[in-house]
């Protein structure tokens, strides 16, 4: 299958294509141009032309296109979109389908470059750090996915981590070369979050940056988890007494502080996902503390547990599908199915997954109870090591130390 294919960056269809006009990442092209080199609509794509780009294919090119095999090629974006390929004209260029380099070499220069890190077992799915805008896209965001990572891995708890490390030059920066938005990052784009992306993971935390506005507020916490997990991330920064505002994000922030969309990546990998943006001084000061934080709300023998039993759950649940997928294919083989018996073996299947459905959500209700109302009562040695005991386990210790000696 071929990799990449000629094509024409034209101008939009307006009105036909009017959302795409002032979008800098996205642009539109022909389908069936796309699966010839293995993408589709929706995916991301790496542009040659005067520079290189990551672009995100967001629609179709227009009908008008599509119905003229001359306009095959075709690749429609705005003036920003162009601009972003060092040019508003339009221009010939190349579409690729594989968007991310090799990792240089120790001994070779970075030079103009986006790349993938992983760092993953294979098999557990407590927890997963992500910084899909590493290097010098938002400098500092992949320095922190690494540290939660090391933090909760050197003290004994499961984690994976995945990043994406992008440099620019001098003529095109980084963001501007390949910079691609959480909610349209397709992991079938990147050979290393791909197989990351089939695990559903209890937790995440992917780290972003931002250049602060007067009015905005240092560390945005953001994603589709729980408030009360917001509140005890916030609760970490802040008790690290540091010179920046810490927020919990709401609606009424901007868009890009929120991360709540089911489509963003962290919410697509995790059942409970955070998305944290923060400002360039927070990230450039504090980057390394902020990551301690993070980890140690998640270096958590009780959310460990959690995590454990409703993974422990939801096997047995897909392992009854299976099952009953087995008895009623044994079933047909050995003669003609009886709908009677087809019928009786559904009931006590949809029996079993009503019970391990209910449990599950009593697990979770359990969980968030304690997550608001009890707190965390566990967190890890900042340099890793064994999770530190709490206060009431001292004072317990302390009590029957006293007993003894009496």
């Amino acid at each position: 299958m071929p990799t990449e294919y000629a094509a024409r960056i034209l101008q939009l269809r307006l009105p036909e294509q009017e959302q795409l006009k002032n979008e800098p990442e996205r642009c539109s092209a022909d389908p069936a141009m796309l699966k010839a080199i293995g993408r589709a609509v929706g995916q991301q794509v790496r542009i040659m032309s005067n520079f290189v780009a990551l672009f995100t294919v967001k629609e179709a090119n227009p009908d008008a296109d599509l119905g003229n095999p001359e306009l095959a090629n075709v690749v429609r974006t705005g003036q920003t979109g162009r601009a972003r390929l060092g040019t508003g004209a339009e221009m010939e260029a190349i579409i690729q389908a594989n968007i991310v380099n090799a990792p240089p070499r120790s001994e070779e220069p970075v030079g103009v470059r986006f790349f993938e890190v992983a760092n993953d077992d294979g098999e557990q799915a407590y927890l997963i750090a992500i910084a899909p805008h590493g290097g010098d896209i938002e400098p500092h965001s992949d320095e922190e996915a690494r540290e939660t990572f090391r933090v909760l891995t050197t003290a004994g708890f499961p984690a994976s981590l995945w990043l994406c490390e992008g440099y620019g030059d001098q003529a095109k920066a980084a963001f501007d070369r390949w910079h691609i938005t959480s909610t349209d990052l397709q992991p079938a784009c990147f050979p290393l979050l791909e197989p990351l992306a089939t695990r559903a993971f209890c937790y995440g935390v992917s780290f972003h940056g931002f250049d602060r506005k007067e009015d905005e507020a240092d560390v945005y916490i953001g994603g589709g988890a729980s408030l009360p997990l917001k509140k005890a991330i916030e609760k970490a920064l802040n008790d690290l007494g540091l010179s920046i505002e810490v927020k919990i994000s709401t609606c009424s922030d901007k868009a890009k502080f929120q991360g709540f969309s089911p489509e963003n990546v962290i919410n697509r990998l995790a059942q409970a996902g955070i998305h944290l943006e923060q400002s360039r001084r927070a990230r450039d000061n504090f980057g390394q503390q902020i990551a301690l934080a993070v980890a140690r709300v998640f270096a958590s023998r009780r959310r460990l547990l959690f995590c454990h039993f409703v993974q422990n759950l939801e096997a047995r649940s897909a392992q009854a599908k299976i099952a009953l997928a087995e008895s009623l294919s044994q079933d047909l083989a050995a003669g003609p199915l009886s709908v009677e018996r087809v019928i009786a073996k559904h009931r006590a299947f949809r029996a079993t997954e009503d019970a391990l459905a209910a449990k599950i959500q009593a697990a979770r209700k359990v969980e968030a109870f304690i997550e608001e109302h009890i707190g965390e009562t566990e967190t890890a040695q900042p340099q890793g090591g064994s999770p530190a005991q709490t206060p009431s386990k001292r004072r317990r210790r302390r009590r029957l130390r006293k007993t003894r000696k009496s």
